[in-house]
C-alpha cells in the first residue's frame, strides 16, 4: 500500500492510501448531500470523489489550499462535513463490512478488500484532516503521521 501526503498552509499528514481514499469517499458523501451546495464545495466534492477511486497511489490529494484557501466560512464548512463523516465512521467501529466497503470503489479499479475494514486508522485520518484544518498540525511538513 502506497503512502499520501495531506497538505494544507504549508503543513500535513502522512496517511496510507487506502485509508485517505476512503477519508476522501466519506468526504465527498457528506458534501453531496449538502443542499444548493456552492461551486467551490461541488469542485471539491468531485475532486475528492476521484481521488477516493481513482487509484493516485502515492498521489491521493485533497487539494485543501485550492478547495478551502483561507476562507472562514469553507474552513468551517469542511470541518463540519469531516465531523459528520467521523461520526459516520465512528458508527460502524470496529470495521466496516468488507462487501459494504467494496461497494464504495476506493482504491481505483480492480481494487477491493479481502476483509472488514478496521475502522480505527480511518478515525485516525479524520482526526489528523480535522486537526490540519483548524491548525492543530505542528510539526515540520512531512513528519506527521496518521497511522
Amino acid at each position: 500500500m502506497g503512502s499520501s501526503y495531506t497538505e494544507y498552509r504549508e503543513r500535513g499528514f502522512w496517511a496510507g492510501d487506502a485509508h485517505i481514499e476512503m477519508w476522501l469517499y466519506f468526504l465527498s458523501e457528506e458534501a453531496a448531500h449538502v443542499s444548493e451546495r456552492p461551486a467551490w464545495l461541488d469542485a471539491a466534492q468531485d475532486h475528492w470523489r476521484l481521488h477516493a477511486t481513482m487509484g493516485f497511489v502515492g498521489f491521493v490529494s485533497a487539494c485543501l489550499d485550492e478547495h478551502v484557501g483561507v476562507a472562514p466560512d469553507r474552513v468551517a464548512t469542511v470541518i463540519a462535513l469531516s465531523e459528520r463523516a467521523r461520526a459516520r465512521l465512528a458508527r460502524w467501529a470496529p470495521a466496516i463490512p468488507r462487501d459494504l466497503a467494496n461497494r464504495f470503489g476506493t482504491g481505483g479499479e480492480g481494487s477491493y478488500f479481502t476483509g472488514d475494514v478496521d475502522t480505527e486508522p480511518l478515525l485516525k485520518v479524520a482526526d489528523a484532516f480535522v486537526a490540519l484544518l483548524r491548525g492543530e498540525i505542528t510539526g515540520e511538513p512531512g513528519t506527521v503521521w496518521a497511522y
